[in-house]
């Protein structure tokens, strides 16, 4: 659910950037659309930094594979040393390029949507971010169907261990 607000501000800045990259709008109204894209930004980095599970930060890095971080551990079985690992990237603005970048000006901060050059760049850099939240989304979708797999077949091995209890009891009377 968080990743499907992150992909529709992109994709709302994805429209204002198509629409910005018309050379039919003034500077004004390029400005009034930046006003609209530097909003969607700030959404995107909020929904990174509020998206919590347990009172934990899923995208800000905390469980991103590598570096000096691990993966969010689930335990998958009965016995010691049964679980696995869901690396979840970081998902904020910056991380996406959508802040800190260069835009067709050569000023830096957030993607921009002033002029017709800096809003054609801003299609390719929502493109790519898109991409990358995409991923994860799948990445998080694979993980989710993986671990319903699993609860299935230890529902399957907790109902063989009680028809063995059953049998075993019917035996002994």
């Amino acid at each position: 659910g968080y990743l499907q607000g992150t992909v529709d501000s992109i994709q709302r800045i994805r429209e204002l950037s198509i629409q910005a990259a018309n050379g039919t709008y003034s500077d004004q109204d390029r400005l009034y659309m930046q006003i609209e894209v530097s909003q969607m930004v700030r959404e995107v980095e909020r929904i990174a930094s509020q998206g919590q599970y347990n009172g934990m930060n899923l995208f800000t890095g905390r469980f991103n594979e590598g570096g000096d971080q691990t993966p969010m551990r689930i335990h998958m079985g009965a016995n010691m040393d049964q679980f696995d690992g869901i690396s979840i990237g970081v998902m904020t603005a910056s991380a996406l390029g959508l802040t800190g970048g260069q835009d067709a000006e050569g000023s830096t901060g957030m993607v921009s949507v002033t002029s017709v050059d800096s809003a054609n760049a801003a299609i390719g850099t929502v493109d790519a971010a898109l991409l990358i939240v995409s991923k994860q989304r799948a990445d998080l979708g694979g993980y989710q169907n993986r671990l319903q797999m699993a609860v299935k077949s230890q529902m399957i091995g907790a109902e063989n261990i009680q028809a063995s209890e059953s049998q075993i009891r019917d035996m002994d009377m």
